[in-house]
């Protein structure tokens, strides 16, 4: 056997078998038309990963509600019917290519991480603390609102059902709505939802209601936050193991917020791209981009945590280590030596990649061919500060210039 071969094994989940240990991280692809239905060259990007020998794809953020979508032009949506038969034909075209490829749909909603300009709506939050990144006060959601919310989820859950994924996957990182009731940064709140758990709990239930309880839930979190106070391994531990309880299959450890965006990835910081692409910066007079670059940028640069290896690794060990679920560990895996360190030496059930996979989506093929050592993947960051813009998914690496920084 190679050392590799464990890569290649079958994760067992409660309701779901994981073909092998890697898995595409939920990856925003803009793919969908202006009202959220899926083109269908989602379903070719999705085709070219399971041909490439990704065991379980995870889409990007989806939306479950129009007041829930993001600021990116292309989001995909599943928050009416009439969607699921967009979604059915995407599930069909990775079907045709790879019928044990595994599907999962992750349902989102931005909460305060968006603009009101996208929503048609004055933007929501769990309290009413705005975030320094979009700088929209939120109205503050009641009981009822938050009720709505949860059965957009399950009815979001149902229709990807209906469609044929596999399962889903509740997003519950990176600051969006979800995250901002589980973080006491921005969950202020007096009433039954100040228990930071309670939304995410309530949405479990919910599809489980509406799906059955055969119905695979994953569910992502970041294992910490910039912001302070703000959430910490030890509170992430908790929420896992009341997650635990529950019976969800699966979580995925990730890390931040959109307060602190490329904390969230890390890498470069590409600021020229930044400066053209980003709807918050685009629209800036050639003139204030010269001075915001000269002296703001060094300030805004200096926030952002250096790029290492397999930087979520630690806090997936400790959640890994206080619960019984099956933990999924994103962020910084670059080489087969942390591949296989990550599930031989730390237990880890199985890794999750985005970038690598972009710029080489047949990467597990690779590893089965002994053709993979470590990732070309240079951490420019384009293809993150790009899914900004109409452009869909792709590698920028071959077009980097010294405009682009």
């Amino acid at each position: 056997m190679e050392p590799s071969d464990i890569l290649f094994t079958e994760l067992y989940l409660r309701n779901l078998t994981l073909p092998n240990r890697i898995v595409r991280s939920a990856t925003y692809e803009c793919w969908g038309e202006p009202d959220g239905t899926p083109k269908a060259g989602l379903g070719e990007l999705y085709s070219t990963l399971a041909a490439g020998g990704t065991g379980t794809i995870i889409t990007g953020f989806v939306f479950v509600s129009q007041a829930g979508r993001a600021m990116h032009p292309g989001q995909c949506g599943i928050d009416t019917d009439v969607k699921t038969i967009a979604w059915r034909r995407i599930v069909q075209a990775v079907r045709q290519t790879n019928p044990g490829t595994k599907l999962i749909m992750q349902l989102a909603h931005t909460g305060r991480q968006t603009l009101s300009r996208i929503t048609g709506s004055q933007v929501l939050g769990a309290s009413s603390r705005a975030c320094s990144y979009f700088r929209q006060r939120p109205k503050v959601l009641d009981n009822s609102e938050i009720e709505q919310i949860v059965f957009e989820f399950a009815n979001a859950a149902y229709r990807a059902k209906q469609a044929g994924f596999d399962g889903v996957q509740i997003h519950a990182a990176h600051g969006y709505l979800v995250h901002q009731f589980l973080s006491p940064f921005t969950n202020t709140r007096k009433d039954r939802w100040s228990d930071p758990n309670l939304l995410l709990e309530e949405i479990v239930r919910t599809i489980r209601r509406k799906c059955g309880d055969g119905f695979p839930i994953l569910v992502k979190l970041s294992g910490a936050e910039d912001s302070t106070p703000g959430i910490r391994v030890e509170d992430t531990i908790k929420t896992v193991q009341r997650l635990e309880e529950l019976q969800v299959d699966a979580v995925e450890v990730s890390y931040g917020t959109m307060e602190y965006a490329l904390n969230i990835i890390r890498g470069a910081v590409p600021i020229n791209a930044v400066l053209k692409v980003n709807p918050m910066f685009n629209k800036l007079p050639g003139f204030i981009k010269s001075i915001w670059k000269k002296y703001f940028a060094p300030a805004y640069i200096g926030k952002f945590i250096p790029f290492t290896e397999n930087y979520n690794l630690e806090n997936a060990s400790l959640i890994w280590s206080n619960t019984e679920l099956p933990v999924i560990v994103v962020g910084g895996i670059r080489t087969l030596e942390s591949m296989l360190g990550i599930i031989n030496d730390f237990n880890i059930d199985a890794i999750s990649l985005c970038r690598p996979l972009i710029i080489e989506p047949n990467l597990p093929k690779m590893i089965q061919a002994n053709q993979f050592i470590a990732s070309k993947c240079t951490n420019c960051n384009l293809c993150a500060v790009y899914c900004d813009s109409p452009q869909p998914l792709q590698c920028h690496q071959k077009k980097l210039s010294e405009h682009d920084y």
